[in-house]
């Protein structure tokens, strides 16, 4: 079985990541707009990888990214796009607008937690991919992420603080910083809940496997009463994949 490396390229982070086995291994984050070259050429350069494949939603950054990826003597990249091969059809009226890091969560939630699936990425935005039983992917549902929620907070309002989710466990705050991540809390999760419930109807799946992944979503999900499996690798899996279905 090949070495893929898996690149993904989102709007505040970038996640590598080298694929074998359906295993990712020795993960890397960094911010997407660090300056790449000093750090990335010396650790992709570190393995023997047979292809590279990128899922991007920041299409500036990809001549950058191609350039690095030469520079280190690898093949050049495979940028993932609607007309690759995810292993499920796409049943989209405009699949050239789905995002590279969309379809591979796809792929991957598509080939281990079969049809019809959902999954949940807590990022900068909350989004849901919808996979059909008959029809594969079928579309989503784009959500402000929790991050945006508790910038624009602190933005808009002169006495409201800027702060992080906490762990409380409270319904009712004791403190300013106590009450917003409460309402964080609760809201959000009311919110999915509400999601879920109507895919669930949609989809005629009562028992509805909910794929996860993004930094939020061990915070939603752990202790309730919604069971989902969360990946912190689903995407960089997902773009490996799509690279063994696509050599």
């Amino acid at each position: 079985m090949k070495t893929i490396l898996s690149i993904d390229i989102g709007n505040t982070s970038t996640s590598i990541g080298y694929y074998k086995n359906e295993t990712i291994f020795n993960p890397r984050h960094f911010p997407s707009q660090f300056n790449l070259k000093n750090f990335t050429i010396p650790h992709i350069s570190s393995h023997s990888i047979e292809q590279v494949v990128i899922a991007s939603v920041v299409p500036k950054l990809n001549d950058r990214w191609k350039n690095l990826i030469l520079q280190a003597g690898l093949p050049a990249p495979l940028f993932i796009n609607h007309t690759h091969n995810i292993g499920i059809p796409i049943h989209y009226p405009t699949p050239n607008k789905i995002g590279a890091d969309r379809l591979a969560n796809a792929a991957i939630a598509a080939k281990t937690r079969g049809l019809p699936s959902v999954v949940c990425d807590f990022g900068t935005a909350l989004t849901f991919d919808v996979l059909d039983k008959e029809k594969g992917y079928i579309g989503g549902i784009i959500c402000p992420g929790l991050p945006l929620m508790f910038d624009y907070l602190s933005e808009k309002t002169a006495l409201l603080p800027h702060v992080s989710p906490s762990k409380t466990t409270n319904i009712v705050g004791s403190s300013t910083e106590e009450a917003m991540q409460i309402g964080a809390r609760l809201g959000y999760r009311g919110m999915v809940r509400e999601i879920i419930k109507s895919l669930q109807t949609k989809l005629n799946a009562p028992d509805l496997p909910i794929y996860c992944t993004g930094g939020y979503a061990e915070w939603i999900f752990n202790d309730w009463e919604i069971k989902a499996t969360i990946d912190p690798h689903l995407t960089l899996k997902g773009i490996g994949l799509i690279g063994t279905l696509n050599p």
